[in-house]
């Protein structure tokens, strides 16, 4: 079983994802800020980490890709992020700080289920 980790601030985005997503094939788990998806990333070693961007609490998206790609136990964990933030800056900004994939809030169903299947094969 693949462990999906979901960075979301907002319920309604966390249970969404997790209903459409959470299978005999992946297991789904929620945070509400960077810090603590970071910390139950250190001790569920997640398969795939859906984060968003817009984070309340000082760290940001941004900044919690950057601490998931400079931490050793964390850096191999594809990030897609799921943000309403879609500007051209704001997707290279993202690829800097070390996202591995884009999906537009609102998205599909369909469309999360196609990247997530892309990143955990």
């Amino acid at each position: 079983m693949k462990n999906i980790l979901v960075i979301d601030d907002q319920l309604a985005i966390r249970e969404l994802v997790s209903a459409a997503l959470d299978s005999v094939e992946w297991q789904v788990v929620q945070a509400t800020s960077g810090e603590e998806g970071i910390e139950l990333a250190r001790s569920r070693k997640p398969d795939l980490v859906l984060l968003d961007i817009m984070l309340p609490d000082g760290m940001d998206g941004f900044d919690t890709a950057r601490q998931f790609k400079s931490d050793p136990q964390t850096r191999s964990i594809p990030i897609i992020a799921l943000t309403a933030k879609v500007q051209q800056a704001d997707r290279e900004e993202a690829a800097r700080a070390g996202v591995d994939d884009y999906l537009a809030k609102p998205f599909s169903l369909q469309e999360l289920r196609r990247k997530v299947l892309r990143h955990l094969g």
